[in-house]
């Protein structure tokens, strides 16, 4: 038990605390409830991305509410911070199918908006890079040339119509089809690469573009998702979609297109995958990012290996999928 003399400055710095806890511990328990209706309007589906955060507000601030006040607020707090582990932990709970064969096609993503700050660095990964298929957004045909001329055995797939121009790069070590849908919305589009892996067939499925920030990207959001889910309800192989496409698993279009397709989270049991800008920081980038790059999967594939990779001066980092048939 705390004591607390309340008179002069202690008086006036447990009521700022109690104030400033309220205020905090209050708006999150607001933001974890309106974070279930992102359906009604685009601010309440943004704040549906940061309940690792209000995860870990609720917690301080229930604590110190606690300590220093007596109310109901208290209880409010404890049963939204509640809800907020309640979907945060599949991440770390839920489990992936078998893999009933040989493994042996490798995806990595990378978004690469907003470049490199050191792209030499960039190129050295990417060259040597496992991957079967090397997913970069917002990437440039400088990058592409870099890539490319360090390792020849890269087959450019997809790149920028234009020099200088950012756009989707898929590079590949054969020669596999290759489709751009636009969304419908703005210069926006969804790409999906139909690749052999041991035997399998896979369509890989990507796309790029903002957090829903305001009504205009949500639109683009939302036209994003409909054109991935067209794509997966007409696929004949089975699907992995991977990359920033602007939405965690926690928001409403997320939650539908999980429901209204055969696709599930392939992260679920890989624990919290960080990728956001704050990734790469000592220590504690992996709890400071957000797991802004998802993978999804549909039945007939399956993560044997599942990790974000090494800081290459982006502001994201890579995600890497080995992907196996499952059951």
């Amino acid at each position: 038990m705390i004591a607390w003399t309340d008179t002069g400055t202690v008086a006036g710095f447990r009521l700022f605390v109690i104030v400033a806890t309220m205020i905090v511990g209050g708006l999150a328990t607001i933001a974890t409830v309106v974070g279930f209706f992102g359906s009604v309007w685009w601010p309440f589906d943004y704040v549906a991305n940061l309940r690792w955060y209000l995860l870990w507000v609720l917690l301080i601030a229930s604590v110190i509410y606690a300590l220093t006040a007596k109310g109901w607020l208290v209880v409010a707090m404890l049963v939204a911070m509640a809800a907020n582990a309640f979907v945060l932990a599949p991440l770390w709970l839920g489990s992936q199918p078998d893999s009933i064969g040989e493994s042996s096609l490798v995806v990595i993503h990378l978004d690469a908006t907003g470049g490199f700050s050191d792209q030499e660095e960039a190129t050295d990964w990417a060259a040597a890079s496992d991957a079967d298929v090397l997913l970069i957004s917002g990437a440039t045909t400088e990058l592409v040339d870099e890539i490319t001329a360090t390792d020849g055995a890269w087959l450019v797939l997809l790149a920028p119509d234009m020099d200088n121009t950012a756009g989707q790069v898929v590079l590949a070590r054969e020669r596999w089809e290759v489709a751009v849908t636009p969304t419908g919305v703005g210069s926006d589009t969804v790409t999906r690469v139909t690749a052999d892996g041991n035997g399998t067939t896979y369509d890989i499925v990507t796309a790029l573009g903002p957090t829903a920030s305001n009504a205009a990207k949500a639109d683009r959001l939302a036209a994003r998702l409909d054109t991935i889910r067209t794509i997966i309800d007409s696929a004949s192989n089975p699907v992995i979609v991977i990359g920033n496409i602007g939405a965690t698993r926690w928001t409403s279009g997320m939650r539908d297109l999980l429901s209204t397709t055969d696709l599930r989270d392939a992260t679920e049991g890989y624990g919290y995958l960080s990728t956001s800008w704050a990734s790469d920081l000592p220590l504690i980038g992996g709890w400071l990012g957000l797991p802004l790059d998802v993978v999804l999967m549909t039945p007939g594939v399956t993560p044997v290996e599942l990790d974000t990779g090494p800081d290459v001066t982006a502001r994201h980092l890579p995600v890497r999928v080995l992907a196996g048939p499952g059951s």
